[in-house]
């Protein structure tokens, strides 16, 4: 009873909307397509091959964004000289055409001022012969929003640059192109003219560093064997709270074509706590037919398919495969992925953020800034996506902030840059898992750009977007810091809006955090936090300050920052915390703000006179006339200025000699076999004695 009252709905819901027609058996289907996602030149769907030709090179740019796909593009330049190597240059696309006919090309170019204006699509049947093809509007569309722009001669022309254009090539008048492993179609430049290329800005003049970026580039035909196909391919990002539900509604288009008998029915099936409905009211959790005739679906061809999440479901990820079956396809298999979150909303429960950033407009001296969160009220045991950045007072709620993101993954030791954030792009969203309660903690980290957030003296909160924990990628949840942190400019005058640089040499753990204070106990808010290198980040001059990336970048213990001019206090404590916990692992510290001569109290450095700090010669002694004694950890190193021959000895603040060493030369490096804590060390000999205190840790 419930397959055939399911099969009313769906040709009374398709009836409603009028469509009375069939689409044939022929219709097109995607065989291969590149979207570029993740930076990379593989397929997103199908197989194939892209590839540069004539000399050009590329990157990833930001993607056409009159579509839905949006994301990220193939970035194409180094083009030939003007009156140079017209049909040559560009863009090369190998596909299969095996088991298909009718073949055709569409994608989005984008054309940046001083490229050619002149585009040729070739084809080959062989692999390596190629053909023009004689674009026109009979074979052929060319149009930049919406508006036609047509052809030249069998090119495709562009009439403006930093433009998207929409085109498209069908091949199925061309014999040979159906049914051919050895298919494939380049896109080059050509000349105007016949001798010289032309700008696609008529102001511009033509320049072989001019841009063709290309996205979505989409290869179909038609299918002899039967075939469903939905699109898209997969559904994320369903969400309710908990004792609420049932999820909003998404949509994928299925199609079918030369379904086998020519008439019967196709089966959806949803997983467990999803339910699908075909006219957007009645759902259904258990599997139904509805049927198609001619091979295909009725009407036009295609049927939108509504899923949703379940209500009354308990807080928790949800995921599961849809299956569409019959007609003699091959099984479709959707995944959907969803999640019901606490009714509680996640928060901020604890936050170590430091008072100062650095900034300016525009800003080509930036300082990393780093800080540290304890998130609560997430889902168990889930992975989140999630990027962060900045934002002032003024905006609004929904508004993600500005800035680039620096993700910390501390379980693998890794830091990744990047320029551009998205939640759906690798590479541009950062992840973490939470524990069983929900609860995560961990560094976060912000390049400040020169937006105009970034202005000195503006005071800026930290903003983190979240996805739903169960694959999403769309922003679910944003938290804000309820603190805000003071833009400081690299000045030397006195203000508040102003700072010098500092750096530090340390012998720090690689990729821990240091963070500056303004007292020796480390009470109250951090002046500055950074990490500790090499962190393998590129920190380059140009983009960050010169100190940073000569004198910071790619040494190891090396950190660097800002710290106010208006600090009486100075700089009393360095503070080393682990990357994986947050915790303490050791700190030094100055009773006067003075470190080995350098006085960090109101200072007017500015970026020029950058403060140093040194904490590898030694705790709380500077060096003497005889030399240096220091610790790490509980490893005591002692460098002398000149050979003795004499006694170590170490002793608690007991006064008690707790171990001795005998010393002959000038150099000793020892592991301590004491407790924790501060200790003397006196080195006595002939020529006198010395000693310094340390701490053992």
């Amino acid at each position: 009873m419930k397959q055939n009252y399911l099969k009313n709905i769906l040709f009374m819901f398709l009836l409603g909307l009028g469509l009375t027609a069939f689409v044939a058996a022929d219709a097109q289907v995607v065989i291969t397509q590149w979207d570029f996602e993740g930076d990379v030149t593989t397929p997103s769907s199908g197989a194939g091959t892209a590839t540069l030709i004539g000399g050009t090179t590329a990157t990833f740019a930001t993607g056409y964004t009159g579509t839905s796909t949006g994301g990220r593009a193939w970035n194409s330049a180094g083009y030939p000289a003007q009156g140079a190597g017209s049909n040559t240059a560009g863009v090369e696309f190998l596909v299969s055409t095996s088991g298909y006919s009718a073949i055709a090309l569409n994608w989005d170019g984008r054309h940046s001022n001083t490229s050619a204006n002149r585009i040729r699509v070739q084809y080959t049947l062989d692999g390596s012969e190629w053909e023009n093809f004689e674009a026109s509007a009979a074979n052929a569309t060319n149009t930049a929003g919406g508006v036609d722009k047509g052809f030249d001669n069998g090119r495709y022309i562009a009439d403006a640059g930093d433009t998207w254009y929409q085109r498209s090539a069908d091949f199925s008048g061309i014999s040979g192109v159906a049914g051919n492993a050895a298919f494939g179609v380049r896109i080059v430049t050509e000349f105007v003219d016949g001798s010289n290329y032309g700008a696609a800005t008529s102001t511009s003049t033509y320049s072989p560093n001019g841009t063709l970026r290309y996205d979505n580039v989409t290869f179909r035909g038609v299918g002899s064997s039967p075939i469903i196909t939905a699109t898209p391919a997969s559904l994320s990002g369903f969400t309710y709270l908990e004792g609420a539900g049932p999820s909003e509604i998404q949509t994928t288009i299925l199609n079918a074509f030369n379904l086998t008998p020519a008439s019967g029915v196709v089966t959806f099936a949803t997983p467990a706590n999803f339910e699908w409905s075909v006219d957007g009211v009645n759902f259904f959790d258990e599997p139904g037919n509805t049927a198609y005739e001619n091979g295909s679906f009725p009407g036009n061809g295609d049927v939108p398919v509504r899923i949703r999440l379940k209500a009354g479901l308990a807080a928790g990820t949800y995921s599961g495969v849809m299956t569409v079956t019959g007609g003699g396809a091959p099984q479709l298999d959707i995944p959907l992925s969803g999640s019901v979150s606490l009714a509680t909303p996640a928060s901020i429960s604890s936050i170590i953020l430091p008072q100062f950033i650095q900034g300016a407009v525009p800003n080509t001296n930036r300082l990393p800034f780093a800080f540290h969160v304890s998130i609560s009220n997430l889902l168990p045991s889930s992975t989140y996506r999630y990027y962060n950045k900045a934002i002032v007072s003024a905006d609004a709620p929904d508004y993600n902030g500005a800035g680039n993101s620096i993700f910390v993954d501390a379980a693998t030791g890794t830091f990744t840059r990047t320029t551009s954030t998205s939640l759906s792009t690798p590479g541009q969203f950062g992840e973490f898992t939470t524990d069983a309660s929900g609860n995560y903690s961990g560094w976060f980290m912000t390049e400040p750009t020169g937006n105009a957030r970034f202005k000195p003296g503006n005071e800026i909160f930290m903003r983190i977007m979240l996805n739903d924990g169960a694959g999403g990628t769309t922003e679910v949840t944003r938290l804000t810091s309820t603190e805000s942190v003071k833009v400081l400019g690299l000045y030397t005058n006195a203000a508040d809006s102003t700072g010098t640089a500092i750096r530090g040499i340390s012998d720090f753990t690689a990729k821990n955090f240091a963070l500056l204070y303004d007292n020796e106990a480390g009470t109250g808010r951090p002046l500055y936090g950074t990490q500790v290198e090499v962190s393998g980040v590129e920190f380059i001059a140009g983009t960050y300050a010169e100190f940073y990336a000569t004198s910071v970048y790619n040494n190891a213990g090396a950190w660097g920052g800002i710290v106010p001019n208006n600090n009486a206090a100075g700089v009393k404590r360095v503070e080393e915390r682990a990357i994986t916990t947050g915790a303490i692992v050791g700190s030094h510290t100055s009773s006067n703000g003075v470190w080995n001569g350098v006085d960090t109290k109101n200072p007017s450095g500015g970026i020029d006179n950058v403060l140093v700090i040194n904490t590898t010669v030694g705790i709380g002694s500077p060096e003497t006339e005889m030399g240096k004694i220091y610790t790490y950890g509980n490893q005591l190193s002692i460098q002398l200025n000149q050979p003795v021959n004499g006694k170590i000895q170490i002793i608690n603040l007991m006064g008690q000699e707790v171990a001795s060493y005998n010393l002959n030369g000038n150099q000793a490096s020892i592991t301590l076999n004491v407790p924790a804590g501060a200790y003397l060390v006196r080195i006595v000999s002939q020529q006198g004695s010395v000693s310094s205190k340390v701490m053992v840790r």
